[in-house]
């Protein structure tokens, strides 16, 4: 497999697990991957640039710890100062006017200390902000799924490394940004309805209802990974999962859903055709 600075680890990690360790072995902040949630999670969205920035240290690292693995990068980028540079991210406007009295911080190291998902926490927060407000994430590293999310959301980001085992992520929403379109359209009862009858025979369907966060999350998309092209994915959920929105939309699935009662929302994820 032939490597590049926006290869993304979970491609990596597919093609050969041994990379799992090989990656770690470059920085502890990478230790994370051993763990099955998180990776999923991460590893999906991250490349090899992000994570460099994340691990601050270089691309060029990667591509030669994963080299002995039987990995290749192409001649004209394995020494091309352009990917270390993708290591950094310009500092914002917000940033300049960032101060402690608009600032907003949320630290959420225990809370992922103790074994639970910041998220809710976290959208807590941020639809709590004022106009003009920054939110403060304090972690251990980069909230990089996060930064998607809410950069599908509008809001404007930056990071700040302050030691190995402490980092800041700003986030805010500039008052000139527009809202932008909702990842994915959900469709009223009779289309769901009828979808559903669409697709009888041609369905795999999962429970998630008494799983914990991430966990629904996490077994929905590896449920859509084994999903054959012509079948559709029927998820009992105990509600919209608003964080698992744009994660569907990059994957191309199109959502509709019903609720059938005051902790049960059926879903219905597919594939326009």
């Amino acid at each position: 497999m032939e490597l590049a600075a926006t290869t993304r680890i979970s491609a990596i990690i597919k093609e050969n697990p041994a990379a799992i360790e090989a990656i770690v072995s470059i920085n502890k902040h990478f230790e994370k991957l051993r763990n099955p949630l998180l990776r999923k999670i991460l590893a999906s969205r991250v490349t090899i640039a992000d994570a460099a920035r994340i691990g601050n240290c270089q691309v060029t690292d990667f591509y030669e710890k994963l080299a002995p693995l039987g990995f290749s990068t192409p001649a004209n980028e394995s020494n091309d100062k352009k990917s270390n540079a993708m290591n950094t991210v310009e500092k914002p406007a917000f940033m300049k006017r960032q101060i402690e009295a608009n600032t907003v911080v949320l630290d959420v190291r225990q809370t992922i200390a103790s074994g639970r998902d910041p998220f809710l926490e976290i959208m807590a927060a941020v639809d709590a902000l004022k106009t003009g407000e920054v939110l403060c994430i304090v972690n251990t590293f980069e909230p990089t799924p996060l930064i998607a999310i809410l950069q599908k959301k509008g809001f404007a980001y930056y990071t700040e490394t302050l030691a190995p085992d402490l980092i800041h992520t700003y986030f805010s929403k500039e008052e000139s940004m527009e809202e932008p379109d909702k990842a994915v359209a959900a469709k009223d009862e009779s289309d769901f309805d009828a979808l559903v009858q669409a697709y009888d025979g041609l369905m795999q369907q999962v429970d998630v209802r008494e799983l914990e966060m991430p966990q629904p999350m996490v077994t929905i998309l590896s449920a859509l990974e084994k999903l054959p092209e012509a079948e559709a994915l029927y998820v009992v959920h105990r509600r919209v999962p608003q964080f698992l929105i744009p994660q569907l939309q990059e994957r191309g699935f199109s959502l509709c859903y019903k609720e059938k009662g005051p902790a049960r929302v059926d879903l219905l994820i597919y594939k326009e055709t």
